[in-house]
């Protein structure tokens, strides 16, 4: 199906995912899976740098999305990781669902798919869950030729410094869980410059954001 520049976030999303914390086992969690695709691993503001908008029934936050593939594996992994949070997996990103194809690639968000983003989690406006974007629909979009960049005035960087992205307010937001070693923290970003990757928000010991492991 042809994307066009109006065409919702939603309304190319998938709608087979879990939601589970991020303290439940990948085995736990594995049993559950049936043909679910994405498992959306939620975790509460206590645990990271969290901006934006609460995803979960309970006002716990969107921190990661892993493939079913993935918790698969590390649930066969014998001494693998011990929760859904140690799982490998690139960042995510957290959108409004109404957020339409040219709004986030017009604007500072597209920035953070050069993290190895594989998923958009999209929020409707209860900031409920509504479904999982593969980034590979917008990667499908921007080659198609659909779309139309505007043209760069007004900033340093260009327009997309007066583009409003429609939706829940603080989104879009990447959420990137620090892999140096002994940290852990969940940081927020609202987009990402990979010349000048920027520090993680631990407040135990300045070092950079470590995107892998």
């Amino acid at each position: 199906m042809t994307i066009q520049p109006g065409s919702t976030l939603l309304s190319h999303a998938t709608g087979s995912f879990l939601t589970t914390p991020a303290s439940a086992a990948p085995d736990q969690v594995a049993g559950r899976l049936d043909r679910h695709r994405f498992v959306v691993v939620l975790a509460t503001d206590r645990d990271g740098d969290l901006g934006g908008d609460p995803g979960g029934p309970d006002g716990e936050f969107v921190v990661a999305c892993l493939t079913a593939e993935a918790v698969a594996a590390a649930a066969a992994g014998g001494d693998g990781p011990v929760t859904l949070a140690e799982v490998p997996a690139p960042p995510c990103v957290v959108a409004a669902g109404r957020t339409t194809f040219a709004e986030f690639c017009d604007g500072l968000p597209v920035t953070l798919l050069d993290l190895g983003t594989e998923t958009v989690v999209l929020l409707d406006d209860r900031r409920r869950i509504g479904g999982v974007l593969p980034v590979e629909a917008v990667q499908r979009y921007l080659g198609s030729g659909a779309h139309v960049p505007e043209p760069s005035e007004m900033g340093p960087h260009g327009s997309s410094d007066d583009h409003v992205v429609h939706g829940l307010p603080g989104l879009p937001l990447a959420r990137v869980i620090c892999r140096e070693p002994g940290c852990g923290l969940i940081n927020s970003l609202p987009y990402f410059d990979p010349d000048q990757p920027p520090y993680c928000r631990n407040p135990a010991g300045r070092h950079l954001l470590r995107t892998e492991a």
